[in-house]
């Protein structure tokens, strides 16, 4: 009986072994499986990765191909506001220069006249009302023609200032313009 105890036990063992290596076995091959549809979904989602990657990539090349286009449209519109400014300039100091040409012309106009005028002879000709607090000039002419060129001279300085900060002033307006 004995004997049969120890074959039933050892029968029992076996089975019980048995049971627990297929088991084992089973659990294995579950294992498996559920790492090769991990392995599976995560190459899925490697490749979703990799096609939004080169799908961003690809905007941001067309994005940034568009931002240097409307840069290089701003550079050539900057270019002209630049170039019109400069011949605005130009223009202005040729007119300028015959402005210069014409006072030069009405001065020496001016200062021919005035030597045509005769000084004062005496001082009973004078008007001395003209001149309270000391003598006055020995040709009046002469200092008509002074004036006259000190005057020409001063406005065109300040026209030719008015001039560049007005062709400036526009520029820049126009170049601001530009970037909007």
């Amino acid at each position: 009986m004995i004997d049969r105890l120890g074959t039933a036990i050892a029968g029992a063992v076996a089975v019980f072994f048995a049971a627990v290596t297929l088991y084992l076995y089973l659990d294995r091959q579950n294992a498996l499986r559920a790492v090769s549809e991990a392995q599976r979904v995560l190459a899925e989602e490697r490749g979703a990765w990799a096609t939004e990657r080169q799908r961003l990539t690809e905007a941001a090349l067309m994005e940034s191909e568009r931002a240097r286009q409307v840069e290089a449209q701003w550079r050539e519109k900057q270019r002209e506001v630049t170039s019109n400014a400069k011949e605005q300039v130009r223009a202005a100091a040729a007119d300028a220069a015959r402005a210069r040409s014409a006072a030069d012309v009405l001065r020496k106009r001016a200062e021919a006249l005035a030597s045509q005028c005769t000084p004062y002879r005496d001082e009973a000709s004078r008007d001395s009302a003209a001149a309270f607090g000391g003598a006055a000039a020995e040709n009046p002419g002469v200092v008509l023609a002074d004036l006259l060129g000190r005057l020409a001279k001063t406005a065109g300085e300040l026209a030719a200032i008015a001039d560049a900060r007005g062709s400036a002033g526009a520029a820049c307006e126009k170049a601001y313009g530009v970037l909007k």
